[in-house]
């Protein structure tokens, strides 16, 4: 959470490499078209004058998107684009408010 005024929070997201999942943790099964090369793109909201990374979108070279974003929970996440049961997407904003900005990969 990123504090950007009084009483006001926005979710924010900080991704690191991981060699093996912990074991409270959930992994999920990608589909098999990201597993080749990735656009990547970060979500980014604007909230009280600040600008907060909140989330990622992974796009396939098919146009299919994984998106990651904080959820309107606190300390939550949505994720759309794999199989995850019994799930709602449920983003802390609508999508379209986000800016996506594009990240080079080396």
């Amino acid at each position: 959470m990123q504090d950007v005024a009084d009483r006001r929070e926005v979710g924010v997201l900080q991704f690191s490499r991981v060699y093996a999942a912990e074991t409270q943790e959930i992994t999920l099964e990608v589909p098999s078209v990201f597993r080749g090369n990735l656009s990547v793109s970060k979500l980014a909201i604007e909230e009280s004058g600040m600008e907060s990374e909140s989330g990622i979108i992974l796009q396939a070279n098919s146009g299919e998107e994984i998106v990651i974003v904080a959820g309107v929970q606190p300390y939550s996440i949505a994720v759309r684009g794999v199989t995850w049961p019994e799930y709602t997407f449920e983003p802390e904003y609508p999508m379209e408010q986000y800016a996506r900005i594009a990240v080079i990969v080396p």
